[in-house]
């Protein structure tokens, strides 16, 4: 699956980028994910950043990064949300970065997060990989229902 439809080849100089980064700079590759997650870069960059950090340096996609005001557990998708990160988001929906299906909680919480900044970049990413999976129809209607608490 590719949802922002980039060609692979141009993959080979991220995956270079990041491997000087580790090597050659000492970098963490936890430490090039938040970056990458928090990058106002182009969408191509931030997403075969991050899709190689979750290959080939085998970064969770499904971690903590943070906590919110209610301390409850940020995850990398919805912070690609809530910073607007499109490049990101694809990656990490690629890797299927949450758990259960699109019409469970946190899916759903991204995309709430989305819909409430009126990002049509994001909702558009969330709702191709939904229709990707299947999913499309139940996930519109939940998206329409309840917030999620």
């Amino acid at each position: 699956m590719n949802l922002l439809a980039l060609e692979p080849e141009t993959r080979s100089p991220f995956s270079k980028t990041v491997q000087t980064l580790i090597q050659k700079h000492g970098l963490d590759p936890q430490e090039i994910f938040m970056n990458v997650l928090e990058s106002q870069e182009a969408p191509e960059m931030n997403y075969w950043m991050m899709k190689v950090l979750i290959q080939e340096h085998f970064v969770s996609p499904q971690q903590e990064v943070a906590k919110d005001a209610a301390g409850e557990t940020v995850k990398p998708m919805q912070a690609a949300c809530l910073l607007g990160n499109v490049g990101a988001l694809a990656a990490l929906l690629e890797s299927h970065a949450f758990q259960g299906d699109v019409c469970d909680r946190e899916f759903q919480l991204a995309a709430r997060i989305a819909s409430k900044q009126e990002d049509q970049g994001l909702l558009g990413v969330m709702m191709k990989y939904a229709q990707e999976v299947g999913g499309l129809e139940t996930f519109m209607r939940e998206l329409q229902s309840a917030p999620i608490q």
